[in-house]
């Protein structure tokens, strides 16, 4: 993502007449356009933009990152991570996700307002719902597990279907700034 089409991301999320928000984007200008990160297309247009505060995605220690949601997760199964927890604190913005834990069967549905702690590997979740048409979080992981096995849950078989990509033909993948990632 260009830096001239974060701005205007930027701008389109805050009010005219809402000082809070016009700080807040201003403190994400001035601290985004300073870091590395990627974004994920999906059919030409912007799925999710990661940006690497701490860590590059080799998920040897602990990582932050700034994620900005364009779309939600409309073409793919809900989908596990590779670590024990994860923290997302929603900085502008809300999501609607849809949760399974295999273990149990026991599915649902969050509005994610303020915060999600998504714990235990046998969880999966996915985007279903951008209520303000896009969100952005601050999201903290722990180091990655060595073992995991990245993919998705095929509700109809009950079973994990391994994929190392993000689930569909048509994504691509674009890298910004200096900093070599890793995932």
């Amino acid at each position: 993502m260009s830096q001239l089409s974060l701005q205007g991301a930027l701008k389109r999320q805050s009010k005219p007449d809402d000082s809070s928000s016009k700080s807040r984007v201003s403190f994400f200008r001035h601290l985004l356009k300073r870091v590395s990160g990627k974004t994920i297309y999906v059919y030409g247009e912007p799925y999710l933009t990661r940006y690497y505060l701490i860590g590059n995605g080799s998920g040897k220690s602990m990582e932050v990152y700034v994620h900005h949601m364009h779309k939600v997760d409309e073409f793919r199964w809900l989908h596990n991570h590779p670590w024990s927890w994860f923290f997302a604190l929603v900085l502008s913005g809300s999501y609607l996700q849809e949760t399974i834990d295999v273990r149990t069967q026991k599915t649902g549905y969050q509005h994610i307002r303020v915060v999600n702690l998504f714990k235990g590997f046998n969880r999966y979740h996915a985007i279903r719902k951008l209520p303000n048409g896009s969100a952005w979080t601050l999201v903290v992981v722990p180091p990655k597990r060595s073992d995991y096995e990245w993919g998705y849950w095929d509700s109809a078989r009950k079973i994990h279907v391994e994929d190392n990509t993000i689930g569909h033909e048509s994504a691509e993948t674009k890298s910004f700034g200096t900093k070599e990632l890793m995932d």
